[in-house]
């Protein structure tokens, strides 16, 4: 017999000479420092478990019409608290509003925001520094954007400054149009900043529409 192995974090081996000089109380401590190794890793797990659970709370239980989130924002153009900037959008640009008055929200300007479940004012960040609450799964610092319905599959685009939907495998960033188009259109003939110019027919500017149609001649038109 040349070694004998005891289970330890780091395996101790003993010489067949010192054999004589392990007790029992020996391989005890051994063995009480494994079990306090594996209950050290069961708590950390545990901690885990209820960091998680912490931030899960009010999943997909807060939000506007436009995006499921737990928290709202603070315009910085006049300071009062909206769901989210196309919340803000519609409320300022509404016909009721006096023209002069009308504006949109400086999204990457936004620096506070309202937890929904504490109330707590904060600077953005994605988990509040309160209630420890995650709010929102998918969050952009550069757009200050918020949602938890990941299965829009978010992306940023540092081409186009804004965040996108679809899976950014799905798209590429097109420079000489300025914006991003569907993998499939990568041989296509794209007219140069197409995307940057006011749709026709429901004019607005089709950068930031969903329903985006690219004709054959390489323009683009937004479905209605």
């Amino acid at each position: 017999m040349g070694e004998v192995a005891v289970m330890h974090s780091e395996p101790l081996q003993f010489d067949c000479n010192d054999m004589k000089h392990i007790t029992e109380k020996d391989v005890y401590n051994l063995l009480s420092n494994e079990e306090h190794i594996l209950g050290e890793e069961s708590s950390q797990s545990s901690n885990d478990k209820k960091i998680n659970d912490l931030r899960e709370r009010g999943y997909m239980k807060y939000g506007c019409q436009h995006y499921r989130r737990r928290c709202r924002i603070r315009a910085p153009c006049c300071d009062e608290i909206f769901d989210c900037r196309h919340c803000h959008n519609e409320a300022k640009n509404n016909i009721t509003i006096d023209q002069k008055h009308r504006h949109d929200i400086p999204r990457h300007q936004v620096k506070q925001v309202i937890c929904s479940l504490c109330e707590t004012e904060q600077e953005v960040q994605q988990n509040c520094i309160n209630c420890g609450v995650c709010m929102g799964k998918y969050f952009c610092g550069t757009c200050k954007l918020f949602d938890d319905d990941v299965s829009k599959q978010q992306y940023h685009c540092s081409g186009c400054g804004i965040c996108r939907t679809g899976g950014c495998e799905n798209f590429f960033h097109c420079h000489k149009c300025g914006c991003c188009y569907s993998t499939q259109l990568k041989t296509a003939t794209l007219a140069w900043k197409s995307m940057h110019h006011d749709c026709p027919f429901a004019l607005s500017i089709c950068l930031i529409c969903d329903d985006v149609t690219v004709l054959l001649c390489g323009h683009t038109y937004i479905e209605l």
